[in-house]
């Protein structure tokens, strides 16, 4: 592979049936290598009609990990079992948290998981920065702030534990890893949009820090090896070297509209 085509917070569900007819046609006209997703591709029902689409429309491999927006109206479990049956019946999509490590080429390896805000910075403040997930999925129904502050932290701690033998694996057999998460490992790569760090308040749900510690870990005890974080969630650009081996982008994106794909060309990492 030569090129990677990158989007994030796609919510193709917000779109026209024309934009998103169009989104379509411009995707497979662009014909990268190889496409990747970090989250948010729709809400409820319309994910997996999108990851269908996407299977029967598309005629290069996609990789993709779901956002939190993909977990809306339904539960962890069963949106992944949802998620999970379309990938067992697509040839082409790959969901990047199940498939382990994805040889680009033969210096370049392709990883993923989604990651979740895990209330670690910042403060938890639910009455002055509710998230939109906290009345949406219903593993949260009924919880306590106390609650909700526990259940995001195990999320993180599930995330980063997963992730963590796979990038040992990836950092040890290749000299550029490429990990596609949805949630910023780090608030220096969260910006609002006045390109200001985001606050106290969003911090909790705009970061995990599990993920981001676990990174520091690995990457200063491999410092032969670099590692490029492609993520979303913020919707605001952000492009921040943690390390000089440990470089972390945010893709821009919106509501309503599509935005067009990056490009990232596999010899420039």
């Amino acid at each position: 592979m030569n090129n990677i085509a990158w989007a994030t917070d796609i919510h193709l569900d917000r779109l026209t049936e024309r934009d998103y007819s169009e989104y379509k046609e411009y995707l497979q006209e662009l014909n990268p290598d190889c496409l990747v997703i970090s989250g948010d591709i729709a809400e409820g029902e319309f994910v997996c009609k999108a990851l269908r689409d996407f299977n029967d429309w598309l005629d290069f491999p996609v990789y993709f990990v779901p956002g939190n927006h993909d977990f809306y109206f339904s539960s962890f479990a069963e949106a992944e079992k949802n998620v999970r049956e379309v990938v067992g019946q697509s040839a082409n999509l790959q969901w990047l948290s199940e498939k382990g490590i994805v040889k680009l080429n033969n210096s370049t390896a392709l990883i993923g998981i989604e990651g979740w805000g895990d209330a670690r910075n910042g403060t938890l403040n639910l009455s002055e920065a509710s998230s939109r997930d906290v009345l949406s999925i219903g593993d949260y129904k009924g919880l306590s702030r106390e609650e909700i502050s526990e259940l995001l932290k195990t999320k993180g701690d599930h995330y980063a534990e997963m992730l963590r033998p796979v990038l040992l694996e990836a950092v040890e057999n290749y000299k550029n890893v490429i990990l596609v998460t949805h949630v910023p490992p780090f608030v220096e790569a969260c910006f609002d949009r006045s390109l200001r760090i985001i606050g106290e308040f969003k911090q909790p749900f705009y970061t995990c820090k599990a993920i981001g510690d676990m990174l520091l870990e690995v990457m200063t005890a491999n410092p032969e090896c670099r590692l490029t974080v492609l993520c979303g969630h913020t919707h605001e650009k952000a492009d921040v070297k943690i390390l000089e081996n440990l470089r972390v982008r945010v893709k821009e994106s919106g509501y309503g509209s599509w935005w067009d794909a990056t490009i990232i060309e596999l010899d420039k990492l």
